[in-house]
């Protein structure tokens, strides 16, 4: 993330806020009015300048915001997110979707220098397309994980982690932390780990419904990271009798964890029934010749 100096290092305008934390800080100095020493130490620094500039004639607080709308709207065409362009300028998404939708007439100096520094090679080098990551998210959901609860693991923003859906491309730092749960949380049933059963049947019903195959489904045909893999192609070219062997596997992998019949059928979104009558068939070793999924 680009870094803002403060005023202590020479700034000449008033700082933007958001860009880090703490005292001494834009948000404790100006946002919160803190009055400890440190806090009115930097102010006092800052206003020192203001008054300098001032007498000289060059104080410009704010500037023509078109030069960084451009610019913006320049990345943004490029394929590069709103998000990422904030993450990467210490700018709030809000305040980058203001300048480039033009509602932003003047921004401060430090924001244009913080935006023009950003170009489109340097921002692609750090990110990559979002179809792995997207799918591990939605295969941990099949299994139960809440998106909430997946933030929290994953070390994202809540809301921010159901964005990552519908956006082309992620940063290679948040698309590593998803591997890593990933690799923890596929083998593992939620309600052992604090989800609430009503919590994870929503999700299970989420993922049914968006049909977001689970994680045992990717282990057998693999394909997670590759954008031109469509996962429902593979179900609809499976005959009956297929899709009714790759169940039985299914059902023979959740039942190796000593789940009960009702979590196997939730998890599958198959009857009660179907799944006791084929852990009935793994155990005895008889099986009908149904070729029906229930």
């Amino acid at each position: 993330m680009t870094s803002i100096k403060s005023p202590v290092a020479g700034l000449t305008t008033r700082p933007a806020t958001g860009t880090n934390r703490g005292h001494g800080s834009p948000t404790w100095v100006f946002t919160k009015k803190c009055r400890c020493e440190k806090c009115r130490r930097v102010k006092n620094a800052y206003q020192r300048q203001v008054y300098r500039r001032r007498g000289y004639g060059t104080w410009q607080p704010y500037i023509d915001a078109t030069p960084t709308r451009q610019h913006l709207l320049m990345l943004h065409n490029a394929g590069i997110s709103y998000i990422q362009i904030g993450e990467q300028s210490g700018l709030h998404e809000n305040h980058v979707r203001r300048i480039a939708n033009g509602h932003s007439k003047q921004v401060r100096p430090e924001t244009e220098q913080a935006v023009l520094a950003l170009t489109v090679e340097g921002m692609q080098r750090k990110v990559l397309p979002v179809t792995g990551s997207a799918r591990r998210l939605q295969a941990l959901v099949a299994i139960g994980w809440p998106f909430t609860t997946l933030a929290t693991y994953i070390g994202l923003n809540p809301r921010g982690i159901c964005r990552i859906n519908y956006q082309p491309y992620i940063f290679q730092s948040t698309a590593d932390a998803i591997v890593k749960a990933y690799e923890q949380l596929k083998d593992q049933k939620p309600e052992d780990h604090g989800v609430s059963l009503v919590g994870a049947q929503k999700s299970r019903a989420l993922a049914r419904r968006r049909g977001w195959p689970d994680p045992v489904w990717w282990e057998d045909y693999g394909h997670i990271d590759d954008p031109t893999f469509e996962p429902t192609s593979v179900d609809q070219g499976l005959s009956r009798n297929a899709l009714g062997d790759a169940r039985r596997e299914e059902i023979a992998h959740l039942g190796s964890f000593n789940l009960s019949i009702e979590e196997i059928a939730d998890r599958l979104g198959l009857s009660v029934k179907h799944v006791r009558e084929v852990l009935r068939e793994l155990r005895t070793g008889e099986r009908r010749d149904r070729g029906a999924v229930a």
